[in-house]
């Protein structure tokens, strides 16, 4: 069982990690700027989802088509649409007509890896501020979310 009355408590640096791992995607101005990627596509975490996916299905199939994406999120189909053409106008993907004429394959583009590596720094501070919350962290905080009946209030207060 945990211990309540730390010094920090848990969920507190729970709360650090959310910010810090959040926070990374500061780093990506720049690549935004060169790439000319709306801010929405970046700071809204349903946009990364549909990125992250077209990348899953490329790697596993060498292709996504519109489907891929839409039925994991919660935008609507003219949003997801949408994004994907902007995905294809920036050159990210190239667009090709499958065998069923009705249907559009999206294949990666020569430099997508160059464009996906360009958030990489990203990445690389969510991983550090991960680490810094230690594995041991990472078990206490899923032990506390899992038994925890009340909200942990600073200082061992009731309320706020």
């Amino acid at each position: 069982m945990l211990c309540y009355n730390l010094k920090v408590h848990i969920y507190d640096k729970y709360l650090q990690l959310v910010k810090a791992t959040a926070s990374a995607k500061t780093a990506l101005n720049p690549a935004i700027k060169a790439l000319g990627i709306p801010e929405l596509y970046i700071y809204d975490q349903r946009y990364t989802v549909l990125f992250l996916l077209a990348e899953i299905a490329v790697r596993d199939k060498g292709f996504f088509i519109s489907n891929d994406l839409k039925e994991e999120t919660n935008l609507s189909d003219k949003s997801v649409e949408r994004f994907i053409n902007f995905l294809v106008k920036k050159k990210f993907y190239l667009s090709k007509v499958g065998g069923d004429k009705r249907r559009k394959l999206y294949y990666p583009s020569k430099n997508l890896h160059k464009h996906i590596m360009s958030t990489w720094s990203v990445r690389v501070k969510q991983n550090e501020a991960f680490v810094d919350f230690g594995s041991q962290s990472v078990n206490e905080i899923l032990e506390f979310f899992k038994t925890a009946e009340e909200y942990p209030f600073p200082d061992n207060k009731k309320t706020f």
